[in-house]
């Protein structure tokens, strides 16, 4: 019964982000877990905590099915193998601290409470390790439950991978209270819990700015395809040049468009399709827009200021198996087997800001925006971020909300406003807390007019990376260390006597 428990409060966590955001259901999920979690008992646990993660990761994941149809010529069945064995993997960034923690518990004898902070510890360095191994996949984090509630000022000082420490420590104290255990221990740990939160309340790390920018944020909601016919071309070019027209009444200071609305290089298009609409519109308007460009006989996705060409920034994170394929010479026949035949996109190597008029803005384009560390803003002049995204591949699915929701986090870990516009959704204007200011839903098409202001200045996340959580971690593991040791030397001089 435990086992089928554990799969099901493992989708439970999941209900704590968006578009359900029900915050409590995480900590709820977590005290549940440490509830029936049997460390004394390695093959317990480690079943367990892989039904545990294969529910959590399930919802996470399973439109990635969609995905792998839009890229190859791989049967139905076989794209469900594949995204199960996705999950597998994804699993044992849970299930590998939960045996290690269960071996050190059982071989060294280590008390239940000290094994469970151990076990945190551990989940969290594995979740950072599952942001960088294989080029990373950091999507779907345990510590993006805190988006919509009052956790999220922690963000801005120790990030994402901070608030998968935070709910895993907050859950285990609130377990043990409950318990009336180990109280000496815990409750100063929520005591400085609540002392360090009251420090970091509303604080506003980066400075303000009178300084109002007015954006346009375009949707064309058009579909997706690997080829395009040269009259489906022709029809989103049209939308495209409509929907710009149509915001010169508004007369923003930066048009955005998604990420490579049209499968034309930027630079077939420069002297006919984008100058006949600089032609068309103020020349004080800025006209952005993902593109595919070529130079020196690469490919780059990149995004480009159309109004002033010189200011591109190639895209560095590349998705494997969607823009390139890993060890392309080594595999090619497998790949071939598989019906993977993807043309492999360059990577970038510019620098991280695009200038629009005399503005800088941080460029995410699509997958960068998962990163956390890699999205953190150093430059005390980034004035905001700029996005463009093609959330098509994922179909009607989660998917576009939890990708939303990983831009939201970048805003809120480095306190600046993000204009996002995707092909089909979800677009978006973000404000410095994470909060949706304006959007266009996903699958519709629209137009998103409104302003944001410029923010300077760094956080402390941005200023430190993870260390401020890495020194919390060895303050909280050394502060376990002294309590449970001098306990078992108390307890073992009592027996003595």
């Amino acid at each position: 019964m435990n086992y089928i428990i554990s799969f099901f409060i493992g989708g439970l966590y999941t209900l704590s982000y968006s578009p359900y955001n029900l915050t409590i259901l995480a900590i709820i999920s977590l005290v549940l877990f440490f509830a029936i979690l049997d460390i004394d008992d390695i093959k317990d646990s480690v079943i367990k905590s892989l039904l545990f993660s294969i529910g959590y990761f399930s919802v996470g994941t399973y439109w990635l099915e969609n995905v792998i149809n839009y890229y190859s010529n791989i049967n139905y069945i076989l794209s469900i193998f594949l995204v199960l064995l996705f999950i597998l993997y994804l699993s044992l960034f849970v299930v590998i601290p939960v045996y290690i923690s269960s071996y050190l518990k059982i071989n060294f004898k280590l008390q239940k409470n000290f094994s469970f902070i151990i076990l945190i510890i551990l989940i969290t360095f594995f979740e950072i390790l599952r942001s960088q191994f294989f080029t990373g996949f950091s999507w779907f984090n345990f510590g993006q439950f805190g988006l919509e509630s009052p956790f999220k000022y922690f963000f801005p000082v120790i990030g994402v991978h901070g608030l998968t420490f935070s709910a895993l420590i907050l859950s285990l104290t609130i377990f043990n209270i409950l318990k009336q255990k180990d109280l000496k221990f815990f409750i100063p740990l929520l005591i400085s819990y609540v002392i360090f939160y009251g420090n970091i309340y509303s604080v506003n790390w980066t400075s303000n700015s009178e300084d109002q920018i007015k954006v346009s944020v375009i949707q064309p909601n058009t579909s997706n395809k690997l080829s395009y016919k040269k009259n489906e071309i022709i029809e989103r070019m049209k939308i495209l040049e409509t929907m710009t027209y149509e915001t010169k009444k508004y007369n923003p200071d930066i048009i955005l468009w998604p990420e490579a609305p049209l499968s034309l290089t930027y630079n077939s298009l420069q002297n006919n399709f984008y100058k006949k609409i600089l032609s068309n519109i103020e020349p004080n308007i800025n006209l952005i827009t993902g593109s595919f460009y070529s130079v020196d006989n690469k490919i780059y996705n990149s995004i480009i200021n159309i109004s002033s060409p010189n200011s591109v920034y190639h895209k560095k994170h590349l998705v494997p198996f969607g823009e390139y394929l890993p060890f392309k010479d080594l595999l090619h026949t497998l790949y071939n087997n598989f019906g993977l035949n993807i043309f492999d996109i360059s990577e970038g190597d510019n620098a991280q800001s695009i200038i629009i008029k005399d503005y800088f803005a941080y460029p995410l384009i699509c997958y960068e925006s998962i990163f956390s560390e890699e999205s953190l803003i150093k430059n005390n002049d980034i004035d905001f971020i700029l996005n463009v995204s093609n959330d098509g591949w994922f179909g009607n699915s989660l998917a576009p909300y939890q990708h939303l929701d990983a831009l939201r986090m970048r805003s809120l870990e480095n306190q600046r406003y993000a204009i996002r516009a995707a092909n089909s959704g979800i677009s978006s204007i973000i404000s410095p807390e994470g909060n949706i200011i304006s959007l266009v839903p996903f699958g519709k098409k629209g137009i998103i007019n409104n302003v944001i202001y410029k923010k300077n200045g760094t956080t402390p996340l941005a200023n430190h990376g993870y260390k401020i959580l890495y020194g919390i971690i060895f303050i909280i593991f050394l502060f376990g260390s002294i309590f449970y040791n001098i306990n078992t030397f108390r307890h073992t001089l009592g027996t003595d006597r």
